[in-house]
């Protein structure tokens, strides 16, 4: 048996980018191991810095909730994957 690793070192300096992976830290989630995605970062606003829009998931993949942490604070977790294509994504919204 062989297991294909397709993780590349992170470093706790690394940029936040959207498809970043970063563990739960804390409450149940951290107990059941789930997973943060940023899905997406914020634009600065007059009252309120940039933040990180996160997708929560079981360590399986599937979405169980959402996050939002300021992006200085996710600035100093260290990621433990990357998600390829998320930043490419684009959705289409229509009239019903």
């Amino acid at each position: 048996m062989k297991i294909d690793i397709q993780t590349t070192e992170f470093g706790p300096y690394d940029p936040v980018r959207v498809g970043n992976v970063y563990p739960v830290k804390g409450g149940r989630g951290l107990k059941q191991g789930h997973l943060q995605v940023v899905i997406a970062i914020t634009e600065s606003r007059e009252y309120h810095g940039q933040s990180a829009l996160l997708l929560v998931t079981t360590k399986d993949g599937k979405p169980v909730g959402v996050n939002s942490y300021g992006l200085s604070y996710v600035e100093e977790l260290c990621p433990v994957a990357f998600v390829e294509g998320l930043d490419n994504l684009t959705l289409v919204m229509r009239s019903l």
